[in-house]
Formats: structure tokens, sequence, C-alpha cells
């Protein structure tokens, strides 16, 4: 970390645990306005919201792997103010770190290299979070319509809304595989150590009929996945 990027984060800090702040402030009215919005149309029972908190938190064990390798390389380059904000905030540690790096190569600097001023790292910084924008102006726009269309489908014996959210939940793994799979032949094993993971799993759950197994379907594919990859990586690089 150079001397520049102590200096601002030494001035960072205390804007940091403000915003900080307002995001679990956020996150807890969002949790009571989502249980509040469920008990009033009834979309998901009591036992569905339990399962649903179980897979979520099993799930999130494998990305966390991820996010905290690129942590650590980004604490040294841009400071633990700057990655807890924006990480803490936006969560998507190696987009932040790629448009720092964006924002740095455009001055003609390298990233946490000689030249890299207060001036620099302030830019990157308006950098990471103008990246953040389209985000923010996506909620403004569709939040108002998808909850006026919830409320208009939940009336009805037949909804809509659920298989919106399945719909939009398939296109994103969809992408996300196949802008994986590109990325080698290690990467591609994962995916498909993890999908056989899945249906192993699903298909034990089927048999033995312990439905509890099914909290645990992603997190298993993720870390077979996972393993399957660093494997294949191994023997072939």
């Amino acid at each position: 970390m150079t001397q520049a990027v102590q200096n601002v984060t030494n001035i960072i800090w205390p804007f940091a645990i403000i915003l900080l702040s307002f995001v679990v402030v956020q996150a807890v009215l969002f949790m009571k306005n989502a249980l509040r919005f469920n008990k009033k149309y009834s979309l998901y029972s009591s036992k569905d919201l339990k399962s649903i908190a179980k897979s979520s938190a099993v799930s999130s064990i494998g990305p966390s792997f991820s996010v905290v390798v690129v942590v650590i390389a980004m604490i040294s380059l841009v400071g633990p103010a700057v990655t807890f904000m924006r990480t803490g905030v936006i969560g998507a540690a190696d987009y932040e770190l790629w448009l720092a790096d964006v924002v740095a190569t455009a001055m003609g600097v390298t990233l946490g290299g000689e030249g890299f001023t207060e001036a620099v790292f302030t830019c990157a910084i308006f950098g990471m979070v103008l990246g953040s924008a389209p985000y923010m102006l996506n909620l403004l726009i569709s939040l108002k319509p998808l909850d006026k269309a919830a409320k208009k489908e939940s009336k009805k014996k037949r909804s809509f809304i659920p298989i919106l959210g399945m719909t939009a939940e398939l296109g994103f793994l969809g992408y996300w595989t196949l802008s994986t799979a590109s990325g080698g032949v290690p990467k591609t094993v994962g995916i498909i150590f993890g999908l056989l993971s899945s249906m192993a799993v699903t298909a034990a759950v089927r048999k033995s009929g312990n439905e509890k197994l099914n909290d645990w379907v992603l997190g298993i594919a993720l870390i077979g996945g996972m393993v399957a990859a660093a494997a294949a990586d191994t023997l072939i690089g």
C-alpha cells in the first residue's frame, strides 16, 4: 500500500463506517418489509422461508472464497477503507478492482504503482462509485412497476411472478455458465462436475425422502465444482 493510498485511507474511514451503517439499516428494513409482504400476499409458507434461509446461508460459502481472495489483493492496492466500503456496498470485489484499474490506466499510471498519487486514487474511487450507478438507476426505474405487478398478480389463482423469478434466475445462470465456460477447460470441468454433483444429491434426496438435503444441494455443487476445477487445472497445467 503506497503512501498516497494511506493518506486518503485515513480520511475515508469515517465515511466508510457511516456508509456501511446505512447498508446494515437497509438490510434490516428490507428483511422486515419482505417478511411483511410475504405474510400479506402468502407467496411462501413458513417452511419455505426456513428452507430458503438455509439454502442461502450454504450457497454463500462458495462465492465468499473468491471474494476473499480478491479482497486481499484489493487491500494492498487501494487500502482497507475503500475495500471495506466498496465490497460492503456492492460486493463485487473483482468488478471494483477492475474499475479502479481502468481509471488508473486511463490516467497513465499503474494501479498501486509509481505515480499513483492522491489525485489518481481519488479519481479511481469516483470511478468505482460511478460504476455502480447502473444498478441504482435500474432499481429506481423498475422497482415500483414490479411491486405493482406483484400485487396485481397475487390476486390471481395462477400468478406470473414465480415464473418471472424463475426465468430471470435461469437467464442469469445461463449467462454465467457460458461466460465461465469460455475461460478454459478447468472452468468447464468445474461447471460439469458441479452439475453432476447437484444431480447426484437431488437423486439421493428423491431416493431417501430426506428433503433436508435439498438445502445443501447448491453448497455441495459449489464445493464439488471448485475441487474438480482445481484438480483439472493442476493436471493440465
